[in-house]
């Protein structure tokens, strides 16, 4: 059974939107259904995964912008 976490200490007040292709919205169900997770939760990690990366290879750097 899903169970819902509550977040009381951080307020998510801004919202991202994607156009995803069939295939990828099938790739985020199937993560739900394997993690357990919303797909709000899938892509916030998913987004925190990318900004680790891109600090270990030196890619946020202001000369890389």
């Amino acid at each position: 059974m899903k169970t819902k976490r509550k977040y009381k200490e951080i307020t998510k007040d801004t919202i991202v939107s994607a156009r995803i292709t069939d295939d990828e919205m099938y790739n985020v169900k199937m993560l739900m259904e394997v993690t357990n997770l919303s797909a709000s939760e899938i892509m916030r990690k998913a987004f925190h995964l990318q900004v680790q990366r891109f600090n270990e290879t030196g890619a946020l750097s202001s000369s890389c912008l």
